[in-house]
């Protein structure tokens, strides 16, 4: 069974998921709570590990304990994980890459979204949708581009002549003057212009 760690950044739409084997996500949250300075943080992660959780959001926490739970992430959680296998390692330097973007983190980007939207719109305004949940993408003032029918888990982030988009069988610069991400309930919409 695999579990998935979010690392959802409260206040803005950085949210990837990692997602891991249950006997490495529970090795990571043991690690986690072995290595953090605080009490309260080692507690919440030794209660996620004795639970068996299969999910874990750093959002469900106040940002000083994410904060804490990136700081072991990205600091003493590499150095222990130099003493492990080859494919721990592997697995958890994308949770180690995550950490960082959380860290690095704005506003808007880099904007991570964990779902598969559908294109529904061609020409000058480019709408992907999401059926899951009421989302929308729009790229505004589309021009010269040969954008594909799915989006899967896009990562997008400002370019200098748009937003460069990385999706699953995509990877390229979307030339739009604009980004707008409609319906969300709990980020609320999005408006993304860009300047020149």
């Amino acid at each position: 069974m695999s579990c998935d760690f979010t690392v959802d950044h409260a206040g803005t739409w950085y949210g990837p998921t990692w997602n891991a084997s249950r006997g490495v996500f529970s090795w990571v949250l043991g690690q986690i709570a072995e290595l953090t300075t605080d009490p309260e943080v080692a507690a919440v992660l030794r209660g996620h590990v004795a639970d068996q959780d299969s999910m874990f959001f750093l959002s469900w926490y106040p940002v000083e304990q994410g904060a804490e739970i990136v700081r072991v992430i990205t600091g003493p959680l590499r150095e222990v994980l130099e003493g492990e296998n080859e494919h721990v390692r592997a697995v958890v330097s994308d949770l180690i890459a995550m950490a960082e973007g959380w860290a690095a983190a704005t506003d808007v980007f880099p904007l991570s979204l964990p779902w598969r939207f559908i294109r529904q719109d061609t020409g000058e305004v480019m709408r992907y949708h999401n059926a899951e949940r009421p989302l929308d993408i729009v790229f505004d003032a589309v021009h010269d581009v040969e954008l594909p029918e799915e989006l899967g888990y896009p990562q997008i982030s400002v370019a200098d002549d748009g937003y460069e988009v990385s999706a699953v069988e995509f990877d390229g610069v979307v030339p739009a003057a604009g980004l707008r991400l409609l319906g969300d309930p709990y980020n609320g919409p999005l408006g993304h212009r860009i300047e020149g």
